[in-house]
């Protein structure tokens, strides 16, 4: 069972921790995002019916496909977590073997399974064996270097999963140096299930680099869609026609920074949609000469005039300087 097959756009949004919450993912999808996933969930958590938790798993009919992405290495705790979504609808069961943090990989989570295959495949198959629908599994190419990166990935095949997902660097590069292409590649050729490639997909020609360079069967987004949904529809339109779309104007830009703002107040309610929005202002104000001083000025307003006054000012400044 594939899911990404029915895609018309096979660019898929990352489960992003702190980030990928209901509203940033509704958002996506109004730029062309088919398929989202929520922010990564602990199974510790999950299993311990933490409230926090079930708030971060909130959706909606419209929310679909939708994916779970699962991060553990307790057996117990996996179990509860699988039989805590039964009723629900996710299209896909996603285990996290890639996170790079310290906090996650000295619990023995994350990309740490990388150091111990045999346990991350016991792992799937006990997730396979307990779950019916797709289950996948995000890896990156190894901890410290990438020789043993096929073999990681054929073992977690024949676990019984679905999908791979591969993010093309080890733990050990975190998110600097170069992505591996070739290493991905290899991967590609020598599984018969869906490749979903990751790592550095920031515009329309570093995504149709992955898919030209990995043969990868659909692709993640991560960063890259941080202040920017307008990504996946410049990821679709240059892969299906070649054609760059220009930048978002201004007025485009503001728009849809009160439509994200709004939508976070709707959804954690006005002193929560202020503190959440704070991250997102930062991230759509990127690269604009003479935004530094209000991204930093940011962190001290607290209230929804106070934010509105400062996009406001933002506008203003940028229209003055491209009239200049």
């Amino acid at each position: 069972m594939n899911p990404f097959t029915k895609l018309k756009n096979p660019v898929v949004l990352s489960p992003l921790a702190g980030i990928s919450s209901y509203p940033f993912r509704a958002l996506n999808r109004k730029f062309g995002c088919e398929f989202c996933f929520l922010e990564m969930i602990n199974c510790r958590t999950l299993a311990h019916s933490s409230a926090k938790t079930f708030r971060m798993m909130r959706t909606s009919e419209e929310d679909r496909p939708l994916g779970i992405q699962f991060l553990g290495s307790d057996e117990k705790f996996i179990l509860k977590s699988l039989d805590k979504i039964q009723r629900s609808s996710f299209d896909i069961v996603d285990f996290n073997a890639a996170c790079p943090q310290r906090k996650v990989t000295s619990r023995g989570e994350g990309a740490a399974l990388l150091k111990d295959p045999k346990k991350l495949a016991s792992l799937l198959k006990l997730i396979v064996k307990n779950h019916n629908g797709p289950v996948s599994v995000k890896i990156r190419l190894g901890w410290d270097d990438c020789s043993k990166a096929s073999d990681i990935a054929l073992s977690c095949r024949d676990a019984g999963i679905d999908a791979l997902f591969v993010h093309g660097r080890t733990k050990e590069q975190g998110y600097s140096g170069t992505v591996n292409y070739s290493a991905i590649a290899n991967i590609k050729k020598k599984l018969d299930i869906a490749v979903v490639a990751s790592g550095d997909i920031l515009n329309a020609g570093l995504a149709k680099k992955m898919f030209d360079e990995t043969g990868c069967d659909a692709i993640t987004v991560a960063r890259g869609s941080l202040g920017n949904p307008w990504i996946f529809r410049e990821i679709s339109e240059y892969l299906k026609n070649g054609r760059v779309l220009p930048k978002p104007s201004t007025k485009e830009l503001i728009r849809v920074m009160l439509l994200h703002f709004n939508m976070l107040r709707d959804f954690y309610g006005d002193k929560r949609g202020v503190k959440h929005f704070k991250k997102f202002f930062i991230w759509y104000t990127r690269g604009f000469e003479g935004a530094k001083p209000m991204r930093n000025e940011i962190s001290r307003i607290s209230g929804i005039v106070g934010i509105e006054m400062l996009i406001d000012r933002f506008e203003k400044d940028v229209c003055a300087r491209e009239t200049v």
